[in-house]
């Protein structure tokens, strides 16, 4: 049970993360209209998160 709750508590810091993360990026991106920047946020977001989680999954499988 232990082991479930680190993953929700995971999953909460990386929606935090997330919304940080989408409310700074517009203001970096100055030059975009608010629309294409949100989305382009979201696209490198998501590409730190899958390679975080791809480096946890192999983490993982090697220490088993």
């Amino acid at each position: 049970m232990k082991a479930v709750w680190k993953w929700i508590l995971i999953g909460v810091f990386v929606m935090l993360l997330y919304g940080v993360w989408i409310s700074v990026f517009p203001s970096l991106c100055n030059g975009l209209p608010m629309e294409a920047a949100v989305t382009v946020g979201t696209g490198c977001f998501l590409s730190f998160e899958l390679v975080i989680l791809a480096g946890m999954i192999l983490h993982q499988r090697k220490q088993k």
